[in-house]
């Protein structure tokens, strides 16, 4: 192993690919294993080589390579659930913003009411990360159900059902909540 990293560090190509080959199995599992989703665990081994690689001059040779690349995709699933969250947010804050404009342009005869925008807002909080996601993707950003079939990995009839079931979850939160006042 020393000698293969010794290689690598000198800038074989064919070394680093028979590296990356020997540990790829490997590594691409322990990514499954970490990604916030099941279709990011191949670019996240992927930037875990590269970096690897990068930053070979770093490696000890005395340690386990495996385990030293198993630190680095730990540290780039780490930066894709950051990022997620990030986005999530931003969604949420998005799907927000879009229930306001829906107020704004209400009926004057048929306003909604504040509390019952209230109520709804603070259940979409509450949805599990995936029904949150669905309903940011069809209600804010005004994708088809197809479409937000794409972005999540599943099939048209899967959102058609998960909206069904999210939207009777909406229902009953805002109906509890705002009997609870």
């Amino acid at each position: 192993m020393n000698d293969l990293i010794r290689r690598v560090r000198a800038g074989d190509a064919a070394s680093a690919a028979t590296l990356v080959n020997r540990h790829e199995l490997r590594i691409r599992l322990y990514a499954s294993k970490v990604a916030p989703r099941p279709d990011m665990a191949e670019d996240i081994a992927q930037k875990a080589f590269l970096m690897a690689l990068k930053s070979i001059e770093t490696f000890d040779p005395t340690r386990d390579f495996a385990l030293w690349m198993q630190g680095i995709v730990r540290n780039v699933a780490r930066q894709e659930w950051e990022r997620l969250a990030i986005r999530s947010r931003v969604e949420r804050d998005g799907l927000a913003g879009y229930l306001e404009e829906l107020a704004a342009r209400a009926e004057p005869e048929n306003p909604i009411d504040e509390r019952w925008l209230k109520a709804l807002r603070g259940c979409v909080d509450k949805l599990p990360d995936r029904s949150r996601e669905i309903v940011s993707l069809h209600y804010s950003m005004g994708m088809s159900c197809r479409d937000v079939a794409d972005k999540v990995g599943t099939s048209v009839n899967a959102v058609k059902m998960a909206m069904v079931r999210i939207r009777g979850a909406l229902r009953g939160c805002v109906q509890g909540k705002l009997a609870e006042v």
